[in-house]
């Protein structure tokens, strides 16, 4: 039977001008998960899927488990690190299961999606870790947040598929005027990192941070200066007082 094209009762009505969604893998192993990750997304019409260092996988076991997603597979990004896939995001988020032990900050899903009200239309990485392994530590620190799935604690990790799924129905549930409404512009993550390397420049050129300093101190700097809602025209503004700083304590 051929797909339908036909509008139906409950189908997800896209909005002009809402936000860009980016399902970014982290070490994807498994063709099938791939595939189902890919159908997930086909269903909640979001296309962008990018890999980071995939390990070596079937792509025809990929799209046959896609189901009407083999245009996503077709389409995939390949990356090096975690860095350049989210390069060009406004938000990026990470999912893990179990990041109350962390610094960064963390988030309900539903608590996370309720915040796209109060934001620009945007470009939004939604980071999801290893199949077997999650979303490792040293990913945290380029996530504005870290957002769990609520789940029974008797067993917290759901498999890649579902949590796409789930992070994506939330997302399009939310809906409404309040998605894509007419806001600042926001920076890119690349552009926070810049943030915050001059920060951390400002603070050891000028002895704030030493050898002697504890290290959340620092991790605590990184994560103030990404998760920070900043608008475009902010970012220059503090851009250009920490390089004015620098340049007054002789940095580089």
């Amino acid at each position: 039977m051929g797909r339908s094209h036909d509008t139906a009762y409950g189908d997800f009505i896209e909005e002009a001008g809402g936000n860009r969604l980016l399902v970014v893998l982290v070490e994807p192993k498994d063709a099938r998960n791939i595939g189902a990750v890919a159908r997930a997304m086909s269903n909640l019409n979001v296309s962008e899927l990018r890999l980071v260092t995939p390990g070596s996988f079937d792509l025809g076991m990929a799209r046959s488990v896609s189901c009407w997603g083999g245009g996503v597979i077709d389409s995939v990004s390949r990356f090096e690190s975690l860095r350049e896939a989210v390069a060009d995001a406004h938000e990026v988020v990470g999912f893990a299961s179990d990041s109350g032990r962390h610094r960064t900050p963390q988030r309900v899903l539903e608590e996370w999606v309720e915040s796209l009200a109060d934001g620009a239309s945007r470009t939004i990485a939604l980071v999801f870790g290893s199949e077997e392994d999650g979303l490792k530590r040293e990913h945290f620190p380029l996530c504005q947040c870290l957002v769990r799935i609520p789940s029974s604690g008797e067993n917290r990790s759901y498999n890649l598929a579902q949590s796409v799924l789930l992070a994506l129905y939330a997302i399009r549930r939310r809906g409404g005027a309040f998605i894509g409404a007419v806001q600042p512009e926001w920076p890119t993550s690349t552009q926070l990192e810049g943030l915050s390397e001059m920060v951390l420049r400002a603070a050891e050129r000028s002895g704030f941070l030493n050898e002697h300093s504890p290290e959340h101190i620092r991790d605590l700097l990184v994560n103030v200066t990404r998760r920070g809602r900043l608008t475009a025209r902010e970012l220059k503004i503090l851009t250009g007082l920490f390089g004015r700083i620098n340049r007054g304590l002789g940095s580089e």
